[in-house]
């Protein structure tokens, strides 16, 4: 009973017990529930992930393929010994067994090529090199015409184009690359240029994906535009065409979804659930799809799940008895507490229970206590209201009622004697609101208002007061053990309680004091006064200490704007991109500022802001090519910056950009030209016919001209770049040992073989033969 008894005189700490035991409950629950459920979620963003990459390397794969037939095709379509057997209607023989000799070594140069043919529309012939298209009585010939010649359904160019060649039972043996002199569908209207490439050379890099891939039980496919599934694996389990046509629609409904050309998701196939990531091959063609068995691949996440939930039932056991102990060592400071204040509550009874718990009989005597607290300091916030109200609005009380509310609250302020207001101002409060939070912003501006009235108080008679949180106000009357001072010691005091503050709490303060006044009935205007001159930082700089004696030239300053001819000196400079120029009528135009009233200043400066962004907008417009200049925030520096140095420094910065950015519109025109020349010169070595004249042809302008800027910029000639590209190229294909040197010459645009031997020989030391033999053992 006893137990009983203590557990029921303890109402907080039965709250305690109770809601320890019921987070510790609810956290574990929830913590094993969510810790699968994301373990099962990060499961599928790393597969996806990875998923994705194997399909990127795949999809790369095919078009770097695609790439090299597309190249391949487009060397065998110009081949002036293949362009008799396209459109000749009458063949001489002698044009029959050259294009003949040619496909016989345009096979044996590629090895990825199965057979080609060429297709004549005049004679509806096709010629080609495959023994079967030779020998077997016409077979393949109607297969390759039924296939690809069909008039009713046209075939895409440029494509590879599945299709079995030799065998019968529907399984891919080559792809069909159709080459013609146009990008429509083709069909037997039109000669053409067939290449059969070799299954085994695009079922390459499935099959390494494949076997990269066994460990996470999946196989990949690429699907083709009508929905075939293509597979390096002869036995892959969704090749059926029930399987097809659902792996079909749930791409295609996936990718109207996700508006997107690859993706990740979970479906049903052949009744089992799998991991489905798929990604267009980049060129329009086929889908490239990675399968997997989801119930495989969250066997692990099944597994961790089973065993969170045995673990959270034995931590729940323990949970509990730890959630007693816990409540017991938290209660003890309370109930060391309660034993000194029991004695004092009238609310307890002699067993030591109670009609409230614990800390609501604490709260209770806390709140008595408080009460008397805030009797005490309600009268200084009056005191502080009544300073404020004099300083905004002085000129709204009768000077009986101001001297009535200075005695009643025994304020610091003289209503007889002369009066001063100076203004504290904390120097850059943007960074200093930024950086701080509301409660650490109040004690620094109770610090600054102590130790300011503290330190002026030992001299002057002194109130202070915080307003809007980023200046600090004093009202000073004059000392009347020595009224002849005349508060000479004003800025001294007020350059010690600079120092101390910011030594302290690193914190710059600028000051403005207003003019002595004689009635406290015109604290209003000495406090706007005052606060008007701590405005002139902006010039002073920070720290400063101004009286109307500092800035009496800026007041008499009549002038409100800068000249005309100063905003067009600098609009002329930084179009020319002259930054001297701009530099220096940006000097003239703040030394004019220096001297204008403070909301002259402003304006001044925005409309300097406003000048450098019309004109650099001028500049866009003219310009062949941009440069990147930001301006957003131009016309916010007045603004953001405090003083007059920092927004010259920032306009000068924003000019030396803008300059920088100026280049003559002939020499971006010339390096673009050039760059073409490059550029053509890069795709077209190969070419036998390049030529510095067939260069200017394509540019447009004459060989003489263009030759001179050439050799201007790059210090040789059109054609010596044209050997330098070529015998580079040239050195790479010996390096390779695959080639020929009649073969490596004819791939870099050379005919004669003297000719490339000298060049060659020239440029690398020795002959190409050397060179390559040199390599192989090296």
């Amino acid at each position: 009973m006893k137990v009983f008894g203590f557990y029921k005189s303890k109402k907080y700490l039965q709250r305690v017990m109770f809601s320890i035991m019921a987070a510790m409950v609810v956290v574990l629950v929830a913590s094993s529930v969510s810790n699968t459920y994301i373990l099962e979620k990060s499961v599928k963003s790393i597969q996806e992930e990875s998923n994705l990459k194997v399909l990127s390397q795949i999809q790369y794969n095919l078009s770097y393929m695609n790439d090299i037939v597309t190249r391949l095709s487009s060397f065998v379509y110009r081949d002036h010994f293949l362009i008799p057997l396209m459109f000749n209607d009458d063949l001489p023989k002698m044009d029959l067994i050259r294009g003949h000799r040619q496909m016989s070594n345009i096979m044996e140069s590629s090895s990825f090529l199965h057979s080609m043919v060429v297709y004549n529309k005049s004679q509806s012939k096709l010629y080609g090199t495959s023994s079967s298209l030779l020998l077997d009585d016409g077979a393949t010939d109607q297969r390759i015409r039924s296939i690809l010649l069909d008039s009713e359904q046209p075939q895409p160019t440029n494509r590879l184009i599945p299709m079995s060649l030799e065998q019968n039972d529907g399984g891919i043996d080559t792809f069909a690359f159709i080459v013609t002199d146009s990008l429509k569908p083709f069909t037997n209207n039109q000669s053409a240029i067939i290449l059969f490439i070799k299954s085994d050379w695009v079922f390459e890099s499935l099959k390494k994906m494949n076997v990269a891939s066994d460990r996470d039980q999946g196989e990949i496919y690429i699907q083709t535009q009508d929905g075939t599934l293509l597979s390096s694996d002869p036995n892959a389990s969704l090749t059926n065409e029930q399987d097809q046509v659902r792996i079909k629609e749930l791409v295609q409904a996936h990718k109207i979804e996700e508006n997107h050309s690859a993706g990740f998701f979970i479906g049903t196939l052949a009744g089992e659930k799998e991991m489905l990531t798929y990604m267009d091959d980049g060129l329009g063609a086929w889908t490239i799809l990675y399968i997997q068995s989801y119930d495989k691949l969250m066997g692990a996440v099944t597994k961790t799940r089973n065993q969170s939930l045995l673990l959270s039932g034995l931590f729940l056991l323990l949970a509990i008895g730890l959630s007693v102990g816990l409540s017991y060592k938290l209660y003890n400071p309370i109930e060391m507490m309660l034993k000194r204040i029991r004695p004092h509550l009238p609310d307890e009874r002699q067993d030591g229970s109670s009609s409230k718990d614990e800390l609501r009989l604490m709260s209770d005597n806390y709140m008595k206590l408080s009460d008397k607290l805030n009797e005490i300091s309600s009268e200084q916030i009056v005191s502080k209201y009544y300073i404020r109200r004099f300083l905004s609005d002085s000129q709204l009380f009768s000077d009986h009622d101001m001297r009535h509310l200075i005695e009643k609250h025994e304020l610091n302020i003289s209503v007889k004697d002369q009066l001063l207001v100076c203004v504290m101002k904390i120097d850059n409060f943007a960074d200093f609101d930024n950086s701080m939070t509301g409660a650490s912003k109040k004690l620094y501006n109770f610090a600054i208002v102590n130790i300011a009235q503290e330190i002026m108080g030992k001299h002057f008679p002194c109130e202070a007061v915080e307003i809007r949180g980023d200046h600090t106000v004093l009202i000073l009357s004059r000392s009347v053990s020595d009224p002849a001072m005349l508060f000479q010691q004003v800025k001294q005091l007020l350059r010690e309680i600079q120092e101390t503050i910011e030594r302290y709490y690193k914190i710059s303060l600028s000051c403005g004091i207003s003019d002595i006044i004689s009635q406290f009935s015109y604290l209003s205007s000495a406090y706007t006064q005052a606060l008007r001159l701590s405005q002139y930082m902006i010039v002073k700089g920070r720290k400063a200490i101004l009286t109307s004696e500092d800035i009496k030239g800026n007041l008499m300053n009549k002038q409100v704007s800068l000249p005309d001819v100063i905003d067009k000196k600098l609009t002329e400079a930084l179009k020319k991109g002259q930054l001297t120029n701009a530099g220096n009528e940006l000097e003239k135009a703040f030394s004019l500022i220096a001297g204008m009233q403070y909301d002259d200043m402003i304006r001044a400066v925005s409309n300097l802001a406003w000048v450098i962004k019309n004109a650099v907008s001028e500049i866009h417009d003219n310009r062949i090519v941009t440069f990147s200049v930001d301006l957003d925030n131009i016309h916010q520096i007045a603004q953001e910056k405090e003083s007059l140095e920092e927004m010259y420094l920032s306009l000068l910065s924003l000019c030396a950009k803008i300059c920088e950015g100026q280049r003559p519109s002939n020499m971006e025109r010339n390096e673009m030209m050039l760059e073409t020349v490059k550029e053509l010169i890069e795709q077209k070595f190969a070419d036998i016919n390049l030529s510095q004249q067939s260069i200017a042809m394509s540019v447009k302008l004459s060989s003489a001209y263009i030759g001179k800027l050439f050799k201007e910029n790059y210090k040789m000639s059109i054609t010596e770049y044209i050997n330098e590209v070529r015998l580079s190229h040239a050195q790479a294909l010996l390096e390779q040992n695959n080639y020929t040197i009649t073969e490596i010459m004819d791939k870099c645009g050379y005919a004669n073989q003297s000719y490339f031997f000298r060049l060659f020989k020239g440029k690398v030391g020795s002959t190409p033969k050397e060179y390559r033999m040199k390599k192989s053992i090296s």
